[in-house]
């Protein structure tokens, strides 16, 4: 049995890193009002993913910032 590749919450993110981060911080704020335990779990656990999304923007941005500026001055 193959494994289903992890479905990404916004994959099209206007803002980025930056608006991921923001979700993760409206999540946590949530999470320190939650009436539960599984409430305050269930929304930590998304603010991490929210971050981890954040991270992989930042890499996937550099990198296409390295790769860009890499290109600059080069002719065919």
């Amino acid at each position: 049995m193959d494994a289903q590749p992890r479905t990404e919450i916004f994959p099209e993110n206007p803002d980025g890193a930056a608006g991921l981060r923001n979700q993760a911080t409206a999540c946590r704020r949530l999470a320190a009002r939650a009436r539960t335990h599984a409430g305050t779990s269930s929304m930590n656990a998304l603010a991490d993913h929210f971050d981890e999304q954040a991270r992989r923007a930042d890499v996937t941005e550099s990198a296409s910032f390295d790769e860009s500026a890499g290109m600059q001055g080069i002719t065919k």
